[in-house]
């Protein structure tokens, strides 16, 4: 019987130190995750706008740049090509601008649009309005940081015209 007894408690040792050698592979000892990111089993979650084994990479920086434009639009056809830049939100860290929208200009200063990265390579442009709103603007777009090209599909309205279009533009980053 103390043989079997013995058998018994050396299963549940065993199986106890199994058991502690398991929790300490998911342990967030010593995980440092940045820029707000909380360690879970052994691993950082990040907040919207970082990714990374720590957090450490900003969404936005594979956006920011200048960008030659060329817009191709249903109604109006080819947009001749122009610059435009992304720039980062200083407030939001998954938040851009895109600037010079559709090469248009109201008030003497170029469009301006907000887009919400919803994940590193992918744009929501919730609709917004702009030029005291004359020009109505949503759509959204995607990220290849390789050829270091953006697509966006977008709806616009221009309230004083009437004119409603959707349009594809091709950013490439120089």
């Amino acid at each position: 019987m103390l043989r079997s007894l013995s058998k018994y408690a050396w299963g549940l040792l065993s199986l106890a130190l199994v058991y502690v050698g398991g929790c300490k592979r998911g342990s967030c000892e010593g995980v440092a995750c940045l820029n707000g990111g909380t360690c879970r089993g052994g691993r950082c979650e990040c907040p919207p706008g970082f990714s990374g084994g720590r957090c450490e990479v900003k969404w936005t920086d594979s956006w920011t740049g200048t960008y030659t434009v060329d817009d191709r639009c249903q109604v109006v056809g080819l947009i001749p090509q122009y610059e435009a830049s992304v720039s980062a939100s200083t407030v939001y860290p998954d938040v851009i601008y895109f600037e010079g929208f559709g090469d248009i200009h109201c008030q003497g200063q170029r469009l301006r649009v907000e887009g919400r990265l919803t994940s590193p390579t992918t744009v929501s442009i919730a609709r917004q309005s702009s030029c005291d709103r004359r020009y109505s603007v949503e759509g959204s777009g995607t990220l290849d940081p390789t050829n270091r090209r953006l697509t966006i599909t977008y709806y616009y309205w221009d309230f004083q015209t009437g004119l409603q279009d959707t349009c594809t533009a091709v950013w490439v980053r120089y």
